[in-house]
């Protein structure tokens, strides 16, 4: 029979953003050989569409929500984390669907009894060994305290709440028992990584040894291939039990060094890769840039040769006009006549600028007069 595991840790400031990249997959190595990061892509957020800022997200809680005017000590509990999962045998038994289904009914349970106010995040792993579900909520009440103590407060509350999750998950359609009580098994308050390692252990230890076994083997004869050591060569019968373990310890270190070296890599073929994809898109905006720069210089260059002719043109006609207007005038002894009509055309214009001058000041003078009448008639009033 499977059980219904619903775990929970509190955390404090100094552990909320490992807890981030841990579960959003930020990371680009992971100590947890559990991690598939070939699978990291199925994992999903039941209450966010995109990664988030856990810090952010508790901090604007807080702010919008936290009533007391008391300073929030630097130890306080800023967020509970529940693990929620079962057994790999269970997952495998109700199919892809309905594990989705659990889940989701797992977090409407969080929903209902921490508040949906009060929720970070809801994140579902499926590239683990077993699926399972980091669900983070801000321990803050209706009336603005910060306080896990009213959910949390002592193993009374904590197994009321393993006994309503217990319930609500068999009412929701799903065979299985409630979790073992940590009264039974003695366990003490862990950090999220170790009990979700507890749980495994628990239920998969057989499993999980000849799993460790098969890749143990696995290792060293990769080792041993790669490094073209041939057994036959090697006289075993005169190597002692410890000289053979720290063989195989050193074989199974250099497989981790070498399998650490390829995945860095594959990670530095893939950013050159992408930095190269980079490079050739701003190389052809490069290119198309220079090619209108050019097209935009060459007509520049031509309108500008254009306008330069235009201007020569019409300079040498104005000055042909001239010079012909005053053959003309000699020739007809018409340049005096036309010299002192000129005068006189200057003296009469400078007479209207003159008068335009002083009509221009006697309407500015009739304007501030009015302009004074009509400010002291107000004042009158």
């Amino acid at each position: 029979m499977s059980y219904a595991i619903f775990r929970t840790d509190k955390m404090k400031s100094t552990v909320i953003d490992m807890c981030q990249r841990h579960n959003q997959r930020e990371n680009y190595y992971y100590s947890n050989e559990d991690i598939d990061i070939n699978k990291i892509h199925l994992n999903y957020d039941l209450h966010n569409n995109e990664n988030i800022n856990y810090r952010d997200s508790i901090n604007m809680k807080i702010k919008e929500r936290y009533t007391s005017n008391k300073a929030i000590r630097k130890d306080a509990i800023l967020n509970i984390e529940c693990l929620i999962t079962s057994d790999t045998d269970f997952f495998n038994k109700i199919g892809e669907d309905e594990t989705k289904r659990y889940f989701k009914e797992a977090y409407e349970f969080v929903k209902k009894e921490f508040g949906e106010d009060n929720i970070n995040y809801a994140t579902v792993h499926l590239d683990e060994t077993t699926p399972h579900m980091h669900l983070g909520v801000t321990p803050l009440t209706k009336d603005g305290k910060l306080t896990a103590k009213t959910w949390l407060n002592g193993k009374k509350k904590l197994t009321e709440l393993q006994n309503k999750f217990h319930k609500h998950v068999v009412n929701k359609g799903f065979d299985l028992e409630r979790g073992i009580s940590s009264d039974k098994t003695k366990a003490k308050n862990k950090r999220i990584l170790e009990l979700k390692k507890d749980t495994l252990r628990e239920l998969e230890q057989l499993k999980k040894e000849l799993k460790a076994t098969k890749r143990e083997l696995n290792t060293m004869s990769s080792v041993l291939y790669q490094n073209s050591l041939e057994l036959d060569m090697v006289d075993f019968k005169g190597i002692s039990r410890t000289d053979f373990e720290k063989l195989k310890t050193t074989a199974i270190n250099s497989g981790k060094i070498q399998n650490e070296f390829n995945r860095k890599i594959e990670l530095l073929e893939k950013e050159n890769k992408e930095l190269k994809t980079i490079n050739d898109t701003l190389h052809k905006e490069l290119n198309s840039s220079r090619k209108l720069h050019s097209i935009l210089t060459k007509n520049y260059n031509i309108r500008f040769d254009k306008i330069k002719e235009d201007y020569e043109i019409n300079t040498l006609r104005k000055d042909l006009f001239i010079k012909d207007t005053n053959d003309f005038l000699k020739e007809r002894r018409l340049d005096i006549s036309f010299d002192n009509y000129r005068s006189e055309q200057l003296y009469r214009r400078m007479e209207l600028a003159e008068k335009s001058k002083k009509i221009k000041a006697n309407q500015q003078s009739i304007t501030k007069s009015y302009s004074k009448s009509l400010s002291n008639n107000e004042l009158e009033l």
